[in-house]
């Protein structure tokens, strides 16, 4: 016995096509979602500031900074408690991610946790800034305008934003040079320089 079929059907041959279709779609849109995923991984890779770097505010906080080439951020930091009001505050390794702002420039964004002294996060911190590398690659200075910290209870809901931070700048570390001695020169200048109107 045959079922009869209505012109409102679709045939297996019709739905095969289809999916034909639909796959040949789906594998298209891949193909750009991979090239347009590899061309921001080369942009990301070519970055003049991917790489290692001496960076701080002044003499007495330099740390090692080292933005990796898939967007991830590294940061050295000071994990000693220090004591506020009689109160030991101790600060988790700080961790961020990173992404083209400009040709010189990213965005990066860094967060950490404070925890009290039996370990109970008491806050978190989250840092926005912006560092654009010299023109030839060797320095870069995040001048803090567009910088801004957020801070946060251990709800998560935010408490704080501060913006105006102070200058940070940069020097790339190479082989058998840290870059203290370059680093210290131009944050020294930077102190120094008067600003024009």
């Amino acid at each position: 016995m045959s079922t009869p079929r209505s012109d409102s059907s679709v045939t297996r041959r019709t739905a095969l096509a289809g999916l034909g279709a639909g796959g040949l779609g789906v594998a298209l849109a891949a193909t750009a979602r991979s090239a347009s995923a590899q061309d921001a991984a080369t942009e990301m890779a070519n970055h003049p500031l991917v790489g290692t770097w001496l960076a701080g505010t002044g003499p007495n906080d330099l740390q090692l900074v080292h933005w990796d080439a898939d967007g991830n951020m590294d940061w050295q930091w000071n994990v000693a408690p220090t004591v506020t009001d009689g109160v030991t505050t101790y600060n988790d390794t700080v961790m961020g991610v990173w992404e083209p702002d400009s040709e010189r420039g990213i965005h990066i964004s860094f967060t950490w946790a404070s925890r009290d002294a039996s370990g109970a996060v008491t806050g978190t911190t989250t840092v926005d800034g912006y560092p654009v590398a010299s023109d030839d690659g060797s320095s870069f200075v995040d001048d803090g305008t567009r910088a801004v910290v957020t801070l946060r209870d251990p709800s998560g809901a935010v408490t704080q934003e501060i913006t105006g931070v102070p200058r940070v700048t940069g020097v790339r570390v190479t082989p058998g040079k840290p870059g203290y001695e370059e680093v210290l020169a131009l944050i020294a200048a930077a102190a120094t320089a008067t600003p024009t109107s």
